[in-house]
C-alpha cells in the first residue's frame, strides 16, 4: 500500500462510528478499516479518547486505534499549519489549530481526509474522502 491510499479520519467521523451504528459514516469507516487505510494523528486520537466518559472504554478504544496508521506531524507540518491558518485568517476564517495540522499532514502524506467538519471546505488542495 502506498501512502496515497491513507485516509485521515477526523474526530466527527469517529464520533458517528462509535455512537451511531447504522450511520453512513460507520459503514464507510468499517470499509476503510477492513482495507487497512485508516490513519490517525495525535490531535485526533486525543479528541476521540477524550470523548469517552469511562476510562475503561477509552482504554479499550485506544488499544484498537493503535491498529491504525499513525502519522506524526513534523516541524514543517507545524509551519505549514501556521501558514495556512494565517492565510485563512486574512480571508476572515478562524480555523482551529487541530484542523490546520490535519490538513498539513494530509497534504504532505498525500492522504485523503474523511470529515464532516465544514472548516475543511475552506482549505484548498485538500483531498476529501467522500
Amino acid at each position: 500500500m502506498t501512502v496515497v491510499d491513507l485516509v485521515l479520519v477526523d474526530t466527527g467521523i469517529w464520533s458517528s462510528f462509535f455512537s451511531k451504528p447504522a450511520s453512513p459514516e460507520k459503514r464507510a469507516l468499517d470499509i476503510l478499516l477492513d482495507e487497512d487505510r485508516v490513519a490517525l494523528t495525535g490531535p485526533i486520537l486525543a479528541e476521540v479518547l477524550r470523548g469517552f466518559r469511562r476510562t475503561d472504554q477509552a482504554n479499550w478504544v485506544g488499544s484498537r486505534l493503535r491498529l491504525a496508521h499513525y502519522v506524526e506531524p513534523t516541524w514543517e507540518d507545524w509551519r505549514q499549519a501556521a501558514t495556512l491558518g494565517r492565510d485563512l485568517a486574512a480571508k476572515g476564517h478562524d480555523v482551529p489549530l487541530t484542523d490546520l495540522v490535519i490538513a498539513a499532514l494530509a497534504r504532505r502524506a498525500q492522504a485523503f481526509v474523511f470529515t464532516s467538519d465544514p472548516h475543511f471546505d475552506l482549505i484548498p488542495g485538500l483531498k476529501r474522502h467522500r
